[in-house]
């Protein structure tokens, strides 16, 4: 079984968690092989998002009679490189800037500049 081929044909049925875009042209790379799954890294072709599956193949339900068809596959995440929200923007050198010399005249402590973790929570 090709289970680069595979992962591309099941791709078109997922969209991208962070961008929606479809998986259809997202990158598949196979990182390694344990005993019945595969670790896959799949890179969206939109917004660039990685993040790692454990892929387990169930042969036993393939066609017989050599069609070449696989059965099904569960996909269960390894290790997601960024958070299931959208991502914020980057910060833009003006931000830094601001935050520069708003910093440079600012005799406050730094407990003043950060929320409560209590206030936090309660968003």
């Amino acid at each position: 079984m090709n289970i680069l081929r595979f992962l591309r044909e099941q791709a078109k049925d997922y969209d991208c968690h962070v961008c929606g875009g479809n998986h259809s042209k997202s990158e598949i790379r196979v990182l390694g092989k344990l005993e019945s799954a595969w670790i896959v890294r799949v890179t969206c072709g939109t917004c660039q998002t990685a993040f790692k599956l454990l892929v387990v193949v169930d042969e036993s339900d393939a066609g017989s009679g050599g069609s070449g068809k696989t059965g099904r596959a569960a996909a269960v995440p390894v290790k997601e490189d960024h958070p299931s929200e959208r991502r914020r923007p980057p910060v833009t050198l003006d931000e830094v800037l601001d935050v520069h010399e708003f910093l440079s005249t600012y005799e406050g402590g730094v407990s003043a500049l950060l929320p409560e973790k209590t206030a936090h929570r309660a968003r």
